[in-house]
């Protein structure tokens, strides 16, 4: 009966026929004789139903019925108990069956494009339902997402836009799965603040061409910590927040056709930005900081009345507008590095004359003594900066020294003359990092002196010392320190570590450079700390973004944390160790303990401090470039036996098992020990932190227990790898749910509180 019909055997075994495309007006009735008939796909025909006899398919798992003219589907769909897939979009359905809803393993529900004004109650039921898409439709008798969708706990993809829906419900936030958005072209009055709760989306889509439209974009955006892709086109927008620069996976972001005048600014922030389309603004002027984005490949600025770069520049497409904003941030640092040079130099009687014969007005002059009275440098900076705001491009420095000569102000004139530079190695001159041009003379010799590997190495982001205002010191070590300190520019907290005044040559600085240089490489992954940038002067820095929730030390000293949020936070550092470990050269940490794991403002898992970490092909734990050796407590058998044993990723492991230790019991390990060479020689002949202190009434704990005994076997051959433990420790942290996550973290946050008041 089949033998007409191109009925395929798939590789899996699974049966599948395909009539697609072929202009069929009916299902051949054989079709329906094909009782162990698993894919049927009929898409792109002709169709107006589908009979009833489809019920007769029970082992079918997906129909792909889109692209028809069905008016109606039939009840039998609701008896197709193992059903996973159904397409029935781009039809004229103006309703689907009840029974819909009672499919126990629908995975795949999409009926967009149709003509539904009311979906069937029920789909609570769906309870394996991961995307749902229902796009397109005339849901007029509805004002929001139809009801029972919020209580689907496995969706990954909702697609609910083109439909007169003018709110999200609340419990929405319950979809903490989560991962696709898409509210194009809705009625909501305002952005839907319920989204931006939703802090597993990578995907957001709420671009509005024939919806009611956006004029501004909430701060909490800067929640989605893993959005990667946002498309808000076709809105009114003309800023955006600046809390959008915390979204670090950010990799695509769409916004032609909205009301930007200006360039925003904060998409400079973007580190992983690669694509971005602005086409069709207001916008006449890009930045030269956008030059930073350097992972953008795909820039779209088409449609804008830009005059800078010039339109020629912008018509060569991506790579010559980079090179050009690169070029022209390297010209901008010059001039403004000159600015700061001639500040700190003029004086209090200088800067009147200077401002008067720069054309500044009598009430431009007011404003800026108002906003800084008693600081002469402030005052010449900001003068300065407001004169070539004015001139544009005839603000040069010959134009600025021959002003300066003019009023005979000589030895300010001599400030601005060129700065020194030193070849590279493709004998090219560049600057003190990379090829950033432009320190001062003597602070280009200082810091090449300083830190002579500098020069030769791949760039760092270079930031100012004085633009960083200390608030607190957060710890200090045998070398170095750290504070907490505000940007003054970024208008942000982060943490800079710092050489302590007395040690500023020699090993240290080679220590904290070498950590610096593992940061750049490791600031790709989620779960490692990232570098920001690096100060030279007075001493070299680490910049790195500031960590809300201190250290897990510190955490798991406070505050009892439920196994929920401990377990996520065990995962994620299992994969950022995975990810030190696969890079190229391999990057061992060699201090891996609960104080140098840190938590964000949603206790999410930032690695840190590389001070004692290696590349692999170093050979020593503890060197001369070391001034400290690993955390005895955390070192392995092997290397309490033979300090010039070279370090290996088994190092790594064995410590993460001690740290699981800690997670577990919220305990020192070996905190009764009198001194380091008892612990030395007991974790050499075997033994290890207290087991007894283990509970042994949870399931999850007593599987992290074997993981962890695993993790410090004496023979490193025994010991797994990081990809290893974390697929195990994903297989515990899979038994909560994202809500138990987020309820944890409530808990904690409430504890923390209490904790601090007392």
């Amino acid at each position: 009966m089949a033998a007409g019909l191109n009925l395929q055997r798939l590789v899996n075994d699974r049966l599948k026929l395909d009539l697609s495309n072929q202009g069929l007006t009916s299902i051949p009735e054989e079709v329906f004789d094909i009782t162990d008939l698993e894919i049927l796909d009929v898409s792109k025909n002709k169709l107006t139903s589908i009979p009833e006899a489809i019920g007769r398919l029970q082992e079918l798992s997906s129909l792909d019925a889109d692209g028809n003219m069905l008016t109606r589907l039939p009840q039998a769909i609701g008896s197709l108990q193992k059903l996973t897939h159904l397409y029935i979009y781009m039809n004229q359905l103006t309703e689907v069956p009840s029974g819909v809803c009672s499919l126990p393993n629908l995975e795949v529900l999409s009926v967009s494009n149709n003509k539904l004004s009311t979906f069937p109650p029920g789909m609570e039921k769906l309870q394996k339902l991961r995307r749902l898409g229902i796009y397109g439709n005339q849901l007029t008798k509805l004002t929001e997402v139809p009801s029972g969708v919020c209580l689907l706990p496995n969706l990954e993809v909702l697609s609910v836009g083109k439909n007169p829906i003018r709110r999200l419900p609340d419990d929405v936030t319950r979809l903490d799965r989560l991962k696709t958005l898409s509210v194009n072209d809705c009625q909501f009055d305002e952005f839907p603040g319920q989204v931006l709760q939703l802090k597993t989306l990578e995907e957001l889509y709420a671009g509005q061409e024939g919806g009611r439209k956006f004029d501004m974009v909430p701060d909490e955006v800067g929640n989605l910590q893993h959005l990667w892709d946002l498309s808000l086109s076709n809105n009114l927008l003309k800023t955006l927040p600046s809390t959008l620069s915390h979204l670090h996976n950010l990799r695509e972001v769409l916004l032609h056709s909205n009301k930007f005048d200006t360039f925003p600014e904060v998409l400079c922030e973007l580190p992983a930005m690669e694509k971005l389309d602005i086409r069709n603004n207001n916008i006449t002027r890009l930045p030269t900081a956008l030059h930073r984005a350097d992972k953008l490949k795909d820039l779209d600025v088409s449609g804008n009345p830009l005059t800078y770069p010039p339109q020629d520049v912008c018509k060569q497409g991506t790579d010559a507008i980079m090179a050009f904003l690169t070029q022209e941030a390297e010209k901008d640092g010059r001039i403004l590095r000159a600015f700061n040079r001639l500040s700190v130099r003029a004086s209090q009687t200088q800067w009147k004359p200077l401002a008067r014969s720069l054309g500044l007005s009598n009430r431009a002059m007011d404003a800026i003594k108002a906003s800084a009275p008693d600081d002469v440098p402030d005052q010449v900076y900001q003068t300065l900066v407001q004169w070539r705001e004015k001139e544009g491009e005839a603000a040069t420095l010959s134009a600025l020294e021959q002003h300066l000569r003019d009023l005979d102000f000589q030895q300010l004139a001599d400030q601005l003359l060129p700065e020194p530079r030193t070849p590279d190695r493709r004998g090219q001159e560049t600057g003190a990092v990379g090829s950033v041009v432009g320190q001062e003379k003597d602070g280009l010799q200082k810091s090449a002196r300083k830190y002579p590997s500098v020069t030769v190495d791949q760039k760092f982001p270079i930031i100012h010392f004085d633009r960083l205002d200390e608030q607190s010191i957060l710890g200090r070590g045998g070398f170095a320190y750290v504070k907490k300190a505000r940007h003054l520019d970024w208008k942000q907290d982060v943490a800079v570590k710092c050489l302590l005044t007395r040690q500023i040559e020699g090993s240290e600085q080679d220590v904290l450079y070498s950590e610096a240089r593992k940061l750049k490489l490791a600031s790709n992954s989620a779960h490692v700390i990232s570098l920001l940038g690096v100060c030279l002067d007075p001493n070299f820095a680490i910049v790195m973004p500031y960590m809300e929730n201190g250290s897990l030390a510190g955490l798991l000293r406070d505050v009892d944390v439920p196994w929920a949020l401990r377990w996520r936070m065990a995962h994620e550092i299992s994969l950022g160790m995975t990810f030190l470990h696969c890079q190229n050269p391999q990057i061992l940490h060699c201090d891996l303990k609960a104080e140098n794991v840190l938590l964000d403002g949603d206790f999410h898992v930032k690695i840190s401090d590389f001070g004692l970490s290696k590349w692999k092909a170093e050979s020593r734990v503890v060197t001369q470039t070391s001034p400290e050796g690993s955390t005895i407590t955390h070192a392995p058998p092997e290397f309490h036996s033979n300090i010039n044993l070279a370090p290996n990723t088994k190092f790594d492991v064995y410590s993460f098992g001690v740290l699981l230790w800690e997670i577990v019991t919220r305990r020192q390990p070996y905190a009764l020990a009198a001194n380091s060479a008892l612990i030395s020689m007991a974790v050499t002949m075997g033994q290890r932190p207290d087991l007894t202190l283990i509970p042994t009434d949870r399931e999850d704990v007593t599987s992290v227990s074997q993981l962890m005994q695993t993790c410090w076997s004496q023979d490193p051959e025994d010991r797994p790898t990081f990809d290893d433990c974390a697929d195990r420790l994903r297989h515990v942290q899979d038994r909560f749910s994202r809500e138990e996550v987020r309820q944890a973290i409530i808990t904690v946050e409430k504890m923390k509180a209490a904790a601090s008041k007392k």
